[in-house]
């Protein structure tokens, strides 16, 4: 055993982790199929049309669900004509390469021996396996949150500009609000915080670089926001899928607990049928402001009952738990287990950060301010647990540093 400890330690960070590939691909082999699954279909949709030269086709109902950053990888596997399965087992190679991001990242703070513990716990969080079958975006926006981490953190401990790391950095965060558009509102928000933090003398430099990378990032989605305004002529509108579940999530029944239903299903619904039998001949760009303007008046009328359905909210994003007429099932465990040890150590360890915030590195800061902004507005719709695991990426990093720097354990010998 010894030997076997001193020669793995000895080996490059790609082998120690290597297991992990190795674990992941038999899992995307195992449960992969051929068959769509959620939304894959959709995605394969928006990849077709962008082969075919548009994202929308003209003259038709203006139907944005999502942005173009998915359907762009899949349309370059059906361009060069390889099979969709192998961009399945690309979800494999994706989270291993997140893991060694995440190594890298937090070696830059920690010890070699605390960053790689780390890494190996954020390798085994297993709710995001179910997701590596599937072309979902999930293990692609945990990669990106872990590579951001990564670039990031350079930027912020370098003392002069490097501005190929500023440039891919941008990239990466606007592809990453491609793929998720609810990042779009965040880099907003980050802009606005960084030059609020320009007030305190400490983060002024990192604020500085901060306020660089993320005008940027808003640059470079531009492009997708000009197209959205060609088609909508609305500024700043990103999507039309947002509306809908700010509206399931501001339900004023009693015996609804603001979790997201689909289209059918509220139809079905005796709660919201006049609703949606009104709306039913609406075009999407109509419906999404139906569903806005609607949401807004629940919010108005029923206050009370959104914050409830707020607090419903945090279970589900955190828990998978509570869903409105919903029979539980022993797979909740799934994600509680791992979960209620992550949200533990997330209280136990911000509430000493903050009062010991000066001892954090501003780069750390300012992630923390990334994530954060995400997951709040996360939670102002309804939310699912996908939406709070892809950041894990991030909270591993923090996890490391803090038990490297702020709180050591040590085993006394009697």
């Amino acid at each position: 055993m010894r030997r076997f400890c001193k020669w793995y330690s000895g080996l490059n960070i790609y082998f120690k982790l290597s297991p992990f590939l190795l674990l992941y691909l038999i899992i995307c082999i195992s449960f992969a199929t051929n068959q769509f699954v959620g939304d894959d279909r959709r995605y394969v949709l928006f990849a077709n049309n962008l082969l075919n030269g548009f994202y929308v086709p003209l003259h038709s109902d203006i139907f944005l669900w999502n942005g173009p950053g998915y359907p762009i990888l899949i349309a370059f596997f059906l361009f060069l004509k390889i099979p969709l399965f192998i961009l399945k087992l690309l979800n494999a190679v994706l989270l291993y390469l997140s893991l060694i991001f995440t190594y890298r990242t937090a070696s830059a703070y920690s010890s070699k021996s605390i960053s790689l513990v780390f890494t190996v716990l954020l390798g085994l969080y297993f709710p995001v396996f179910e997701m590596l079958p599937y072309l979902l975006t999930e293990v692609l926006t945990w990669f990106l949150i872990s590579l951001i981490c990564f670039l990031l953190i350079k930027i912020y401990n370098q003392k002069n500009i490097s501005w190929k790391l500023v440039l891919f950095a941008a990239l990466t965060i606007a592809y990453l609000t491609m793929t998720k558009i609810i990042f779009g509102y965040v880099i907003l928000l980050m802009i606005i915080t960084s030059v609020f933090m320009l007030l305190w003398t400490e983060f002024r430099s990192s604020a500085k670089k901060s306020i660089l990378v993320f005008v940027l990032s808003m640059i470079f989605c531009l492009p997708w926001l000009f197209y959205t305004y060609s088609l909508t002529g609305k500024i700043f509108y990103w999507s039309n899928s947002g509306s809908m579940s700010l509206y399931t999530m501001t339900s004023p029944y009693p015996n609804e607990l603001g979790d997201w239903s689909n289209q059918d299903s509220l139809s079905l619904n005796p709660n919201h049928k006049k609703f949606m039998d009104s709306i039913s001949v609406f075009q999407p760009m109509e419906k999404d402001k139906s569903y806005k303007d609607q949401a807004i008046k629940n919010i108005r009328n029923y206050p009370i009952k959104y914050l409830s359905n707020w607090v419903a909210n945090l279970g589900r994003l955190f828990f998978s738990y509570p869903y409105s007429n919903t029979q539980q099932s022993i797979r909740t465990y799934f994600t509680i287990l791992p979960n209620m040890f992550i949200i533990v150590l997330i209280a136990f360890t911000f509430s000493i950060s903050i009062i010991r915030y000066k001892r954090f590195p501003e780069g750390m800061v300012f992630l923390l301010l990334f994530i954060l902004i995400y997951l709040f507005g996360s939670t102002l719709v309804s939310a699912y647990r996908r939406m709070f695991y892809v950041t894990m990426p991030f909270w591993f990093l923090y996890f490391s540093y803090f038990f490297s720097k702020i709180v050591s354990i040590k085993i006394r010998k009697s």
